[in-house]
């Protein structure tokens, strides 16, 4: 889950998930199907200019390439 309430599939072939379940971390990686992740992003921006409030409760996929442990547990 991201810190905006975001949730995400994540996976990987070269880092090991399973060490971080649990863990607040940071990943790197590559979304798919970006551009239509960045056509959302551009719509909640333009919502927000706008003075309307849009929860962020979307979904997304990423291709983990690297991790960065922040805290060994989550909020």
């Amino acid at each position: 889950m991201g810190n905006d309430g975001s949730t995400w599939d994540v996976k990987s072939d070269s880092v090991v998930l399973a060490d971080h379940v649990g863990h607040t971390i940071t990943a790197t990686g590559t979304v798919s199907n970006v551009t239509m992740h960045n056509a959302k992003e551009k719509a909640k921006d333009e919502a927000a200019a706008a003075g309307i409030t849009k929860t962020n409760d979307e979904h997304g996929d990423m291709q983990v390439s690297s991790v960065t442990m922040v805290s060994k547990s989550c909020k």
